[in-house]
């Protein structure tokens, strides 16, 4: 059954509930009561001593200017994960989506964003994508860098 379907069997309030959290502020949301548990120490798998913050931001400071002593640093961002090998693979889905409204290109990349993380985390060290068009092999998460 698809997604569809079980949202046509679901009762109005219970579509409104999903569509809530499918927000990015329920996300938001929920993202914050999980910080809280971690400060707090209240999750099984983690936590978060941010009396550690002033070491791990030093630390950063030292590895980029140990990799980038000039501080020309590279953007990074999630899109940059579409352009391993080289490939201009956003200027091809900008040409997919010409003829999308605004606010369709924004939901279209916002959910390709999101998957692209969701498969990237954790991907672990058997994973690997062979790319048809390019013949190009990525393995572990470098298929998204």
């Amino acid at each position: 059954m698809s997604n569809h379907q079980h949202l046509a069997d679901c009762s109005q309030e219970q579509q409104s509930a999903i569509a809530y959290l499918r927000t990015p502020a329920a996300i938001r949301e929920r993202c914050d009561r999980l910080f809280d548990f971690a400060c707090a120490d209240q999750l099984h798998y983690f936590r978060c001593n941010l009396t550690k913050l002033d070491q791990v931001a030093n630390y950063v400071i030292e590895v980029m200017r140990d990799e980038y002593p000039d501080l020309n640093i590279p953007f990074h961002s999630r899109w940059r994960h579409f352009e391993v090998g080289n490939v201009p693979r956003l200027v091809e889905l900008e040409q997919q989506l010409a003829g999308l409204t605004p606010l369709e290109k924004v939901q279209t990349k916002f959910d390709l964003a999101m998957i692209s993380v969701l498969l990237d985390a954790g991907a672990g060290s058997e994973w690997q994508y062979h790319e048809q068009e390019t013949g190009l092999v990525f393995r572990r998460s470098e298929g998204f860098q």
